[in-house]
Parts: structure tokens; sequence; C-alpha cells
């Protein structure tokens, strides 16, 4: 296994989500199948809800693997998702909720189980009548085990339905909910406030926030999410009480509302919004709040939805459920990828000797299930096992193309700010790690997203939570694609080359940080507690990192030499003691062999049984049978400890070898065979009791054999603790005497030759075969850029080579070497003509012969520098290189508009969004405008889009309100129009217009017909249409009357100059496809050969493709003379685009202080104080008072003046003529409304 094995470590059941559902194809282009992969899966609502965000796309089929460790999961989401299937015959909805989501239900909701549980057992006697059944095309399994594990909850269902009136049943449930408060009090507090819920509610989180906590409590109370039935007899829900146990009490919240977006509880919504709640339910203004009743009632309006939707949607699903550790599957898939096998030697779980063998019906030659896939999302499995394991995992499983998206996540809070939690994601350097990996994690490099953390941050800093010297700490989710994509259709190879010298101080960077729990600290301290990763874990990140690049140079192999240089570096506490099994490792995954691993003799005399085999391995599975009295009392012990306690195999003969990559279960040993002959195995009959058990516990681990005949005499082997051997250690102990460990530092220990404890085998219990670790096949270079100037001069690919600065393991540069093969770039290189670089976009630098003689665009697989880049030019060989420094997102121009890229997918030329989630507009709820004082939430949120930099940035715009920087003109824009459009802020407008007054006046024009929420991205959207205003179009007069029209009406004009204008045409494609209900013809522009997305950047050029044109609902907008003009426009998506937390800072420390109430210095009185007397307001965050000054929101003046009102528009008021400076950019623009003087339209 490449993660710890564990000793007393409690594992919570996480029974149901407690973050909002979020759609699982919110990358794929609409209309396209999507083979999805889901590890860690937890509950199904994000199936569930990616059925609703998918009602009105193109019709497409989606492929769902669905893994989680958990069978009580995977047996919950099976039994929901087929009582949702029989919904239509006779099954309420409330039942199914309550049955799913209830800690005790009623006795019809109790028959209800029962029947269903008989019913699903009598299905699944086997794989090959499940899948034969009713449920079987939707719902499959992976593997018998799988079937055999959920079978057998089910069966426990049932028994405990029929058990239900029984004192003990319930006297057990009753006892594990009391452990279940005692674990949540521990780690939440007697409160159990969580803050992480204002996600549920965004953006709307923070004035509801109050009331979302009292759900919460009334949750636990009753056990219910509705108000509990009077005289009524409830019982424990046997899909939660079978799941509970010492080990496994229910994880907190464990709240089904925070599953949903509730938002829709307390906005006002128009009377045709989707999920708008029933009348009986909506908020009556002037009346007493019922929030709290209204909570539930929007998440069952959406539940009834996505379950409809997701039944709608069955025939064209299917959904693969495993039981299986995430590593494991991941490998298992590589392998079956690579050659078809269904086994790759892998254990199913941490605690078990069961290999996972995925269903030859269903892996097999003639198997369906998909092996590689569209969308990878892996929860927050980065926060227990590291995103390095994750990425070199799971990354090989993604398809090849640019839509092709792994998700993780990170949850745990820690110490670190978001940017540091970046910096040390991928154990280092996380861009440097990610650039050899090939992935790229897209957020970073466009420092845009259009996914809030808003209420969390607001909600967080209110709450006087964090220290703002440290940051915020938030939820972070990571988008990572394939990285030669980032540019659009590759032609860039797949493999980086990297001097093999250099890349060693990268991976030896890797190695440290991975295994920093062996490295003291400045008190000279070790951390022994959640260690994530071992040795092995290393040699699969490095086996991966092979698959990605290529070695230059005469130097020997990155493995050889980071062996090399370790050998004498104890940087590392237990470098030596493990040196064996690194060595082993290496070798096992075919990196490096050193001839110490080789057995060249037998050793004097053998004593141990195995000695006889006719054919001795290098390798060999040492199995220990620890006494259950040994394993109890440590594991006491370890309960109480943060993470529990790691094990570790330790072989001493006499010196001592350590082995991190053990295996353990519970049960007694049978032999099959003698140990003395060639085909022994050790089996195991497991006690499924486990932790509650009273058998011995039997761990396992591969040892080289040449240790095992040093000394064989003397050799012990024992199982030990991780923080016993780390203590021994540091207090300068000798692990290499001959004596036993240190007291209570072992579980156990015996002797090498107990023929009672110690079984020697070929293979670990169990297993068959050597573990395949990594083998999915690399991907080839894709296709060639269509019509790309290289193709047309005939000039081969370039060859791009990584530079390492070995002080510190960065990548610093990237060299494009471009070899001239054509017969043209030859004679100019031989007639000495100059080269020049121009750069083109953030990846391309293009080289430039003589005065245009001839143009060879380089694209390198991340963005790059033109300035402080080099140029060696070989004439006489034939090659130019381009040694280009990596961009930095916040420092380089180049990638000023490099903001929601969207690039053409190969060979479809579908276009392809990347950064920019998909949505299904008339999925979502409808904001009403008529009362302003429900909407003012907008102002502070859409505000929120500039980061404290930015935020400078435009305080500092010139007179026209223009700012230096175009991104912060671009979100100036957005806001603009979120804030007329809302009628927030001057008058109130859904017409815009994109205008440069010295290139040609309006060139494109905006219509919002709606705000709507958008809960799965905790943000609003504006559902609009753009009308670029071509030559052809203007010329045309097709809409000459439209326009005249136009005129007349409120619209405001937002003025840009060049910078923003080329952002707004690169942007305005991905806006369109994000949100698109119709698929692109055959004749689509940008499937021609030479199309480019956007298909031009020149003014008055068509830019989008036509076959969105006039795809618009009915009473889009109500203007005259509209349909002419929406026979041209385009539906487009505009959300506010916020900066990325782990690329800079989201709230200033001046601001941070202010919400938080404190002195600028962290935490203190005044924030404990602010936050009191926000919670009482029932709010955290302050709204600007009704008529009060327009940027600060006083009533009045200094010394009691009155407010003054803007010369010129006459409308908004000002209590200073600072706050009417600083307000001047965002008024400006509703000031021109007022400008009679303007020409609105001007000829081309």
């Amino acid at each position: 296994m490449l993660i710890p094995a564990f000793l007393g470590c409690q594992r919570p059941f996480y029974a149901v989500g407690n973050t909002p559902a979020f759609n699982l194809t919110r990358c794929v282009p609409q209309g396209v199948d999507a083979d999805i992969l889901l590890l860690g899966c937890g509950d199904v609502r994000h199936i569930l809800y990616t059925s609703y965000a998918n009602v009105g796309f193109p019709s497409r089929k989606l492929d769902i693997t669905a893994c989680d460790i958990e069978p009580n999961i995977i047996a919950r989401n099976t039994l929901l998702l087929a009582l949702i299937l029989d919904a239509d015959k006779g099954v309420s909805l409330t039942q199914i909720w309550n049955v799913f989501y209830h800690f005790y239900l009623d006795e019809k909701d109790m028959q209800l189980l029962g029947t269903q549980a008989k019913k699903l057992l009598a299905l699944s006697e086997s794989l090959k009548l499940w899948h034969g059944s009713i449920y079987g095309k939707t719902l499959r399994f992976c593997d018998e085990d799988t079937l055999l594990d959920v079978r057998s909850i089910w069966e426990k269902h049932a028994e405990s339905v029929q058990l239900r009136n029984t004192t003990e049943f319930n006297n057990q449930f009753k006892a594990n909910m009391q452990k279940s408060l005692d674990y949540k009090d521990a780690a939440w507090g007697k409160e159990g406030v969580v803050f992480t819920s204002a996600r549920s509610a965004a953006p709307l989180g923070t004035q509801m926030f109050k009331d979302l906590a009292e759900a919460t409590q009334r949750q636990w109370a009753t056990g219910l999410s509705s108000s509990p039935p009077r005289d009524t007899k409830l019982f424990p829900n046997p899909m939660l009480s079978v799941a509970l146990s010492d080990l496994s009490p229910l994880a907190y919240p464990a709240d089904p509302l925070l599953s949903f977006h509730l938002a829709t509880a307390d906005a006002n919504l128009t009377k045709a919004s989707p999920l708008r709640l029933p009348d009986t339910a909506v908020r009556i203004p002037g009346e007493p709040e019922n929030l709290g009743s209204r909570l539930f009632e929007a998440a069952l309006v959406q539940f009834r939805e996505w379950t409809n939707a997701f039944r709608t949607a069955a025939p064209k699903t299917t959904i693969r459920f495993v039981v299986a550790d995430c590593f494991s599957l991941c490998h298992t898939l590589q392998a079956n990828l690579d050659t078809g096998d269904t086994c790759a030697h892998w254990y199913r779980q941490e605690i078990g000797f069961k290999a996972l063998r995925l269903a030859e019906s269903e892996y097999g030659k003639t198997g369906k299930s998909p092996k590689q896939f569209d969308v990878i999302d892996t929860s927050n499995v980065s926060d227990y096992y590291g995103a390095v394991n994750v990425l070199a995992s799971a990354g090989p499983l993604l398809k090849d193309g640019p839509s092709s998206t792994l998700y993780t996540e990170l949850m745990a809070r820690g110490k670190a700010s978001e940017k540091a939690k970046f910096e040390s994601l991928l154990c280092g350097h996380t861009r440097t790690t990610s650039i050899l990996l090939g992935l790229a994690p897209i957020e970073y490099w466009t420092n845009a997203t259009a996914v809030s953390v808003v209420d969390e941050c607001l909600i967080t800093l209110s709450a006087g939570r964090e220290s703002i010297e440290e940051g915020l700490k938030i939820q972070s989710r990571l988008a990572w694609k394939q990285a030669r994509y980032l540019s659009g259709p590759s032609s860039i190879p797949s493999k980086l080359h990297v001097k093999a010298d250099e890349l060693e101080t990268t991976v030896r960077r890797v190695y440290e940080d991975m295994l920093q729990n062996e490295i003291p600290d400045r008190d000279g301290f070790h951390r022994t507690s959640h260690v994530n990763a071992h040795r092995a874990t290393f040699v699969a990140f490095l086996k991966a990192i092979g698959k990605t690049t290529v070695p230059v140079g005469p130097e020997p192999s990155v493995a050889q030499l980071f062996l090399e240089r370790l050998t004498n570096d104890d940087t590392l506490l237990l470098r030596k003691f493990h040196w064996q099994e690194l060595l082993l490792k290496m070798s096992q995954l075919g990196l490096y062999t050193t001839p110490k691993l080789t057995l060249h003799t037998k050793p004097d005399n053998p004593l141990a049984a195995f000695w006889k085999w006719t054919e001795i391995p290098p390798v060999v599975a040492v199995t220990l049978v620890v006494p259950a009295a040994q394993w109890k009392a440590e594991h006491q012990r370890a309960l109480h400890m943060t993470g529990g306690l790691t094990l570790q195999g330790l072989v001493r003969t006499p010196s001592p070898s350590l082995y991190s990559d053990v295996q353990i279960t519970f049960g007694t040993i049978e032999m099959q065979g003698s140990p003395d002959q060639d085909d022994f195995a050790v089996l195991v009959r497991e006690d499924q009791d486990r932790w509650g058990g009273s058998s011995p516990m039997i761990a396992t681990f591969n040892v080289s054999t040449v240790v095992l005949g040093q000394g064989e005499s003397r050799a012990t082997v024992s199982l030990v603790t991780y923080s016993s051997i780390v203590r021994s250690s540091a207090m300068g102990h000798d692990l290499e005497s001959t004596g036993l460990l240190l007291e209570g530092a072992g579980l156990f220990s015996t002797n090498l030759l107990s023929e009672d404890a110690v079984f020697i085998s070929k293979n670990p219990p169990g297993q068959n075969g050597d573990q395949v670790v990594g083998s999915a096949p690399p991907i080839s270079a894709g296709a060639s850029t269509v019509g790309d100037t290289k193709a047309k001069s005939q000039e081969s690919e370039a060859v791009f080579t990584a530079n390492i600065d070995t002080a510190c393991g960065d990548i610093v540069t990237i060299t494009g070497h471009q070899s001239i093969q054509s017969a043209e770039g030859k004679k100019l290189l031989a007639a000495k003509v100059s080269i020049e670089l121009w750069q083109s976009s953030p990846f391309t630098i293009n080289i430039n012969f003589g005065e245009n003689s001839l143009n060879i665009p380089v694209t390198f697989p991340v963005p790059v520098q033109k300035d402080g880049s080099k140029t060696r030019v070989a004439r006489t060989s034939s090659y130019i290189e381009v040694i280009a420094p990596i961009a930095e997102p916040m420092k380089s121009a180049q990638l000023k508009d490099y903001i929601i890229p969207c690039v053409l997918s190969k060979p479809s030329n579908i276009p392809s969004a990347l950064n920019a989630p998909h949505l299904s507009l008339d999925t979502l709820p409808i904001l009403a405008l008529d009362d302003k004082t429900r909407t003012r939430f907008l102002t502070t949120f859409v505000s929120f889009m500039y980061s404290a930099r930015e935020r400078t940035l435009r305080e500092t715009a010139n007179q026209k309100g223009i700012s230096a920087s175009t991104r912060v003109n671009f979100k100036e824009s957005i806001f603009t129009m979120f804030m007329l459009s809302s009628g927030l802020q001057g008058g109130q407008t859904g017409l815009f217009a994109i205008s440069h007054p010295d290139r040609g006046g309006v060139h494109m024009l905006f219509f919002v017909s709606a705000i709507r929420l958008d809960g799965a991205n905790a943000s609003v959207v504006l559902d609009a249409a753009v009308l670029p205003l071509t030559n052809d179009l203007v010329r045309s007069n097709e809409i000459y009357e439209f326009l005249l029209v136009v005129q007349g009406l409120e619209i405001a004009t937002i003025n840009v100059n060049d910078a923003e204008l080329l952002l707004w045409k690169k942007a305005v494609p991905a806006l369109a496809e994000r949100c698109r209900t119709w698929n692109h013809k055959p004749g689509c522009e940008y499937k021609k050969l030479d199309a480019t997305i956007p298909l031009s950047l020149d003014d008055g050029v068509q830019l989008l493709c036509s076959c969105g044109m006039g795809k618009l609902p009915p009473d889009f907008v109500s203007l005259p003379e509209w349909s002419n003009a929406a026979a041209h426009a385009t539906r487009i998506a505009i959300s506010p685009i916020f900066a990325t937390p782990f690329v800079e800072d989201l709230v200033g420390v001046e601001m941070a202080n202010m919400i938080s109430g404190t002195s600028g210095k962290g935490k203190g009185q005044g924030g404990q104080a602010q936050g009191e007397q926000q919670q009482k307001q029932e709010r955290v965050v302050p709204v600007m008072v009704p008529d009060g000054c327009r940027a600060c929101g006083k009533i009045e003046g200094d010394g009691g003046k009155p407010l003054k009102k803007c010369l010129r528009c006459k409308k908004v008021k000002y209590c200073s003529p600072g706050c009417q400076k600083k307000d001047w950019t965002k008024h400006r623009l509703e000031c021109m409304e007022e400008d009679d003087a303007k020409t609105f339209f001007e000829k081309r």
C-alpha cells in the first residue's frame, strides 16, 4: 500500500457530505459523453446534482466509477439510488429523504427500508444476477467482493428492522451516539459551530449563518432535519446504526441540509424561478422569520428536482461502485489499461488481506468499464495522504485532452496561509513538481476563478477565528489539467527533458518534504502524528516522474544518483534504518537494482525453512502474528492520540532494518503447503470484528532475502510504532544493539525462527504475484495544431528541457530547442539574417528571421516570458534555442489577459473552457430585483472580486476611471454590470455597451435577462446575451431599427482601452461555451481548417461561431425590435471573477481587521465584541445604510453636515470629497448616463 498502517485510529463515519453539491461535469463540454472517477466518493449528492445540472443541455452518457473505502457508504448509496429509481412505483420522496438522512425512522419508514433491503438481497446473490436485474443497467459493481460487502450490510439493515423494538438494539445506538457526541465535543467543542457551513448558503451564507448553526444543532438534538412528528414512535435508523461503533463515530456535522444550496431559503426569488419554495414557505416581508423551516423546505425542493432529473437521466447513466483503497484502485486500473489484467496485486483496503480483483465481465476483454476518465474527483483525500500521492496515482488515468480534469480538495486548516499551503502542496515547490508530472493547476496560471470563497472568508474573519498575519484558511479546490493543453490543441511532446543531475535535487527535496516527520524542528522535536507517506510512496512518485520526463546527458539514472547522494545524508533521522527498504522498493519498481540485493550464496548452515526452496527470490514476505494482549494494550493508548500510531516492521539481523509498507488484519493463520516447499503460501481466516474482536493481529511486509541471511540465529522480527522508533533514535539510543527494543517501543517482538509467530513466503498473504505500480502507458504527443505556421514551414516540433536551479530544486527556465529543417530556414540561417523574438501568447514565443522572412512559433508547455530570455543560434547545426523564464501569475505581463481561456479540443474542434464551470442557466434560481434591501448583499459580494492588491490598483485609476491593470478594468466592467442590473448603485438597466472611442465606438452589446444564484459555485451569475457588432452585421442593416431603438433606451456604455477590449474578445467564447444548450453544427466555423477561438481578434470581425446565434429562451428580454437582434445574439453566463487565494491575498490587513474587529495585530477583545454584536443583528457583515454615503454608508458628513450630491448626475450622495474620489471608479459609469453629448453609435 502507498499509505501507512495505523493503530488506534478512529475513522469517523461520514454518513452525508458537509459541503454543498457540485456538478461533476462542470469542465466537460456539453453533449460530450463523460467518464468520471470519484475517489473517496462519499454520498451521492454530487451525482444527483450533476443530473440536475445537465437538464437542458444536449444529451450525453455519463459513466461514473464511485470508489470509497467504507462499505457502509457504498451500501447506503446503492440502496438510496434504487429507491429513487423506484420512486415512480409508489415510494414517496419524503420517505426516501427520511431513510437516507434521518437518525430515526417511524414505523412506516422502517417497513420501507426492510422491504427494500430484502428486495436488493434477492437480486444480488451473484454479480451476474445483479447486473441482469432491473437496477443492473444503471447501478453496477466493479468486483465480486464489493457486492459481498454490500450484501452483508443490507442483511444487517433487514435484521435491524426486525430488531427495532428490542432494548439491545436501541441501547446500542444510544451508546454509539453518545460516543459520537463525545468525539464531536473533542473535535469541534461543545457548541459545535461549523464555520464552513456558510458555503452551503453562499452567496447568502453570512446572513444565514446563525440559522445554519441552529439547524445543525437541531439535527443532533432530534435526529431529524424536519420538525419531529407528534406522538409517533421513532426507531434508530439502521442505515446509520449499522455503520456506527466505538471506532467509527458519526462524523460531525452530519447535517443533510449542508449538502444543498440553501440560499434559496432566504433569497427573494421571482415567481417563475426554478427551485422557488412553495408559497406557504416563502418569507413574507414584515412577518416573523421562519428561516429554520425554510432551510428544510429549500433542501427538499432541490432533492425532489435532483432525484427527478436522475431518474430521467438513468437510461444514459451508469454508476459503478467499488469498495477499495483509492490508490489500490488507481494502480489496478493503470495495470488494466496497460495489460488487460484485472488484478495488480494490491490489497483492497487498509485492513485485510483480500486482493483487489476487478470483475472479468466488467474489465476483461469484453468489459465496457472505463479505464481512463474525463473527470477525476478526489474529494479531500489529499488532506489525509498528500496531493503528490494523489496526482502520481490518479493523474495517468486522465484522458488525453484539454477538458480532462483532476480535482483535489484541501479542507484541513493547519497553520499555513493559502499561499503557503499551495507552495507545500506537492512536497516542495508545487509549480516545479506539477510541471514534472505534466499537470497544471489551471487557476494558478490564470489567477482567476468563478468559484467564490467570499462567504467563508467573511464568516471566518468576523468570528475572529484567524490571525490576520497568518492569512485566511479556507476550503481549497484545485483543478489539474494536462499542462500541454493549456495553450490550445497540443503539438507539445508529452515528455519534458531534464538533466538527471538537476532532477535529482528536486526529487530529493520532495523526498525530504514527504518524510519531514523525521526532520527535527527548531526545538529538536519530531512530529510523530499523522504520518501520511513512506518510502514506497516516494518511489511510486519517482516512477511517475520517469513516465513524464526524459533524462538528458551521460549521468546515471535519477534513482542511482539519488541513492548515491543519500548514502551519507542523515537529514532524515531514520535514513540508514530504512535503507534496505528503499533499495528494495527501487528494485521492485524497476528504477534501480543494486548487486547488494542479489543473494549469491545461501548462508552457511541455514536454519529457516525457506532456504530449502529450489528458487529463492530476492524479496520475500514476512508475516508476523501479534497476540491480542500485545496489540490491544498499545491500541488503547493510541486511541487517545490524534491520528493514532503508525506501524512499522523491524527486522534485526543484528543490524536493524525498518519497513513502512505494512499490511495488517486480524484472524488466524492457515498454512497452505509446507514452509520448506516452493509453493508454500500463508492464508488467513480473517476476523470481521477486527479491532473489536479478540483475535491476533497479523502483519505482513516485504523484506530483502539477503537481509534474512545475516545472522539468522539471532535475528528478530518486530512490529513497532513509528513514534517509538523516532523517540528512541532522537534520544541517542543505539537501535543497532543486539538487545530487544526499548521497553514499550514495540507491540511485539520474536525470533525470526519462531514457527508459531513468523511465516516466510514468496508472496504476501492473499497475493499471488508482485505488486504492479504506475504501469499506465505514457501519453503520446498530441495531434499537431491545426494550420500552425510551423507545419506550413516544414519545421519539426520543438523539444523542451526544464532547467533546474540545483541550489533550491526549482525549475527556473525552460529551453525550447527548435531544429530548422526547411530549406528556407537553413538558407536564412546561412545568410546570417538577424533572429528576433516576439511573444504572441503566454505560451508561444515566435522566432522571427530577418524582416518577417520566416516566422516559427515555439509553444512551451507552461507560461513563459520573453523578457529575460536568451537565444542560442546554431547556424551550422541548424537549430535555435530559446531559454525562457517561467512566468509569474501576478508579475508577468504575458498573463494579464489569461483569465478565462478557451481552447479547441482535437479532433472534434469543440471548444473547451479551461476554468469557467459549465452552467445550465435555466435550472438556476432567479433573483427578484424589486426589493433592494434583499439584494444589497450583491454589493459586498461582487466587490470581493478585487484582491487586496487590486483594490489598491483600483484606487489609483486615472481620471477616466481606467486602471493600469487590465484585470482590474475587466473586473470593474463586470462589477458595473452587476450593480446596474440589480439597480443597487445608480440607475437600473440590463443593457451594456463595450465601447472603445478611438477604435470605432461600440464593439459589442450585452443584454442581461436575469441575475441568478449559482449555489454550486457559491456565487451569482448574469444570464445574458452578447451581440458582437461586426462590420458585416452593421452594414447589412438587419438590426438597423433595433440599434435606433437602443440609442433611446437606458444603456450603460463601458469605455475600454485596447487591452480590455482584447480581453473581452478572448473571454466571450468561454462565457458562451459554459452555458450553451445547443450542439455545434457540422459546418461550425470552429471546425474549419486554421480555425482559432475566438475566430478573430480584429475589430469588426466575427469572434463567435454562428451555432449559438438566436438560441435564446422566449421572452429573454423585453425590447422593441428584439427578434431581429436576437437572431444574431448568443447566450452567455457572466460570473464575478475572483482572484485565486493561493496566488494572492483576497483580503488585505486593513479590511480583515475591519471585518474581524481587531486592532490590526490579530485577534483581540474588539474582534470578539464585534462578532457578538453581529450575531445579535443576525448579520455578520454590515450593509450600507439606504440613502447614505455611496462609499462608506454614513448618513451624514463630518460634524453632522448633510451629505452632498454628485454635481454631475444629482443622484448619489457623499459624506466627503475623499469618499467621492474613492467611489469615482464605479460611479463614473453611471454618471455617463446623463452625458447627452455622448455619441453612442459611430459609423464603422
